[in-house]
C-alpha cells in the first residue's frame, strides 16, 4: 500500500500462470471429492445389492473424477505452452473453468450422495428410536413395500450426474474463449 497526496494506491499482483494452476488444482480437488462422497453411499448400495448392476452407482461417481481430470489436464497444458501467451484475463477464466467443473461435480457427488443414503437408510432401517421402522413387524413389511426400479434408480443418478456434466461444458467454454 502506497500513499501519494493522501490517496492510497494498492498494488494487486496477479499472475495468469498462478491462476491457471489454482484452477487446475481446484478442478481435480472439489471434482475428487464430490466423487470420493458419492461413490462411499455408492460402495454401501453395491455391498446390499447382488451382481453386477449394483456397481453402476459407483461407476456414475467415478465419472465426477474424470470431469475433473478433463479440466484439470487441459488448464496445465494451457500453462505448459508458455507463459508469455497468458493474460490476467486469461488467469481469471481459468481459475473460473476450474471452480465451474469442480464445485458442479461437488454439488452432483453430494446429490447421488444423498439420494443413495436415501436408498439405503430405506432398505436398512433408520436408527432413530421413534419411528415406525424401529419396530420389527412395522420394518419388515417396510422393506416389502420398498422395492427398487432399476430403470428409475438409473435415471435418477444420471440426472444427479448432469450437473456435474453441465460444469463440464460451462469450464470447456471458459477454456477455449
Amino acid at each position: 500500500l502506497l500513499k501519494n497526496n493522501h490517496n492510497p494506491i494498492i498494488i494487486i499482483m496477479t499472475d495468469p500462470q498462478l491462476f491457471t494452476g489454482l484452477g487446475a488444482a481446484l478442478s481435480i480437488f472439489l471434482s475428487s471429492a464430490g466423487s470420493a462422497i458419492a461413490s462411499a453411499e455408492g460402495g454401501i448400495y453395491a455391498l446390499r445389492k447382488k451382481g453386477p448392476l449394483a456397481f453402476i452407482p459407483i461407476i456414475i461417481s467415478g465419472v465426477l473424477a474424470i470431469y475433473g481430470i478433463i479440466i484439470s489436464i487441459l488448464l496445465a497444458r494451457k500453462m505448459e505452452d508458455g507463459s508469455d501467451t497468458l493474460t490476467e484475463s486469461h488467469g481469471y477464466r481459468h481459475l473460473s473453468a476450474g471452480l465451474s467443473v469442480g464445485l458442479a461435480c461437488l454439488a452432483s457427488g453430494l446429490g447421488i450422495a444423498r439420494f443413495l443414503g436415501h436408498l439405503n437408510k430405506a432398505a436398512i432401517g433408520s436408527d432413530e428410536p421413534e419411528s415406525p421402522e424401529s419396530q420389527p413387524l412395522i420394518q419388515r413389511e417396510r422393506r416389502a413395500m420398498v422395492q427398487e426400479n432399476f430403470v428409475h434408480l438409473v435415471l435418477s443418478l444420471v440426472f444427479l450426474e448432469a450437473i456435474a456434466l453441465y460444469g463440464l461444458i460451462v469450464a470447456l467454454f471458459l477454456i477455449g474463449k
